[in-house]
C-alpha cells in the first residue's frame, strides 16, 4: 500500500508540473508577449473598476492586472495563480488560459470577488 501511495503522490506531482500549477506564494511570469491586459480597481474590499467577467478564448494569454487600497493576496481558482498586493501598488497574475470553464478571481484576505475568467473553446 505504501509503495501505491508514493507512485499516486509523484503521478499528482508531475500532473501540477505539466498544468503549470505555482504556489501562492511563487512569483508569478511577467506579462507574456501579446497577453491581454484586464485593469481592475479594489476599494474597501469592492470592486470599484474592471468588468465583472473576462472572456478568453483557449490558448489564450491574459493578464490581470488589481490595485488594491489594501494588503491582500490575488488569487484565480483553477489555475492556482497568485500574487501578492501592496496597497496603491498593481499586482498582476499572467496565464496561458488553457483550462475551459469559468473561474473565480478574488481577494483572499477580504474575500472580495474581482471577477470571473470565462475560458472557451
Amino acid at each position: 500500500m505504501r509503495r501505491i501511495s508514493g507512485i499516486c503522490g509523484l503521478t499528482v506531482a508531475a500532473l501540477l508540473a505539466v498544468a503549470g500549477c505555482s504556489s501562492p506564494t511563487g512569483a508569478e511570469p511577467t506579462q507574456a508577449p501579446g497577453a491581454k491586459t484586464v485593469k481592475f480597481s479594489i476599494t474597501e474590499g469592492k470592486r470599484t473598476a474592471g468588468p465583472d467577467e473576462v472572456p478568453v478564448r483557449n490558448g489564450e494569454n491574459v493578464a490581470l492586472e488589481v490595485t488594491s487600497d489594501q494588503p491582500d493576496e490575488l488569487h484565480v481558482h483553477g489555475y492556482d495563480r497568485a500574487a501578492q498586493l501592496e496597497p496603491g501598488v498593481p499586482g498582476t497574475i499572467t496565464l496561458t488560459a488553457n483550462i475551459e470553464g469559468i473561474f473565480e478571481v478574488e481577494l483572499h484576505k477580504s474575500g472580495a470577488a474581482v471577477t470571473k475568467l470565462r475560458v472557451t473553446g
